[in-house]
């Protein structure tokens, strides 16, 4: 198949981003980018969004893209096809660029925040913490409620914070237990989890860490478990339950209001 040939789509190019294309269309997608600069705009923006939502994201080292796929290799080229170019083609260009580049500059402003990436990572590893030992039928806790004192005071102790159980008789859900988690650096964590008398189960998060900053109620999906976490000062809760956003929300509201009902702080609108 000759490179002229191969019909190049949208997710090609994206494809090309991501190092899933396949050699030959490489090829064709990097004569393409020496062909047209818009084309090359684009995969230079989304090359650049990649790399800093992997910084702000990944905990893993983030690989430095392979020589043959940097897009600054046919700079030159583009400048040289520009030149030949009718000016208002470079102008709508530049434009474009310019808008883009504020775009993404403005969401990844975002992304970077400092205080942003604790309560991501926190509210992820509640989640899946509940997609985990929600499911467990034999072993859903560590330490049955019939031991609620001793639950307390263990995970209080472990976690560096006197913890509040909240009562969730009015919302139809009862305590099974808890259970001690690590969550990332060996910080522990307390799970408590709650059912009702259909099976359904929820589960309530407690973790301390520095990094963490006051917030109210946030809420987050994931497939099917919905979230809603907030932090006071360095500690962090989360509600998570694979039940609708709103009952799930009113749960949340009341155990906001039963751990901080000595504060006059009042929940954000949602």
């Amino acid at each position: 198949m000759s490179k002229q040939s191969i019909n190049i789509q949208e997710q090609d190019l994206h494809a090309y981003v991501d190092q899933q294309l396949s050699p030959h269309k490489v090829k064709a997608v990097e004569a393409l980018m020496r062909k047209d600069p818009q084309i090359a705009i684009k995969i230079h923006q989304w090359q650049q969004q990649n790399k800093l939502i992997k910084q702000h994201f990944s905990d893993d080292d983030c690989d430095e893209m392979p020589a043959r796929l940097d897009i600054n290799r046919f700079n030159k080229s583009h400048l040289n096809r520009s030149s030949n170019m009718p000016w208002y083609y470079s102008l709508v260009a530049s434009v474009l660029l310019m808008l883009v580049s504020g775009v993404i500059g403005w969401y990844l402003h975002d992304l970077s925040s400092p205080t942003l990436k604790p309560r991501i990572s926190f509210v992820n590893s509640a989640i899946s913490a509940y997609e985990v030992f929600s499911v467990e039928m034999l072993h859903p806790v560590e330490v049955s409620v019939d031991k609620k004192d001793h639950l307390v005071q263990w995970l209080s102790k472990r976690v560096d914070h006197p913890l509040k159980v909240p009562t969730l008789e009015q919302y139809g859900y009862t305590l099974l237990g808890g259970r001690l988690l690590a969550m990332k650096k060996g910080r522990p964590a307390a799970q408590f989890m709650f059912e009702d008398n259909t099976g359904r189960r929820i589960t309530l998060l407690v973790s301390k860490n520095p990094t963490y900053n006051d917030h109210d109620l946030l809420f987050k999906n994931e497939k099917a478990v919905n979230a809603f976490y907030w932090m006071n000062s360095n500690i962090a809760y989360s509600v998570s339950g694979k039940i609708q956003r709103e009952e799930l929300q009113s749960l949340s509201q009341g155990i906001y209001q039963q751990i901080n009902a000595n504060k006059t702080q009042q929940l954000a609108g949602l």
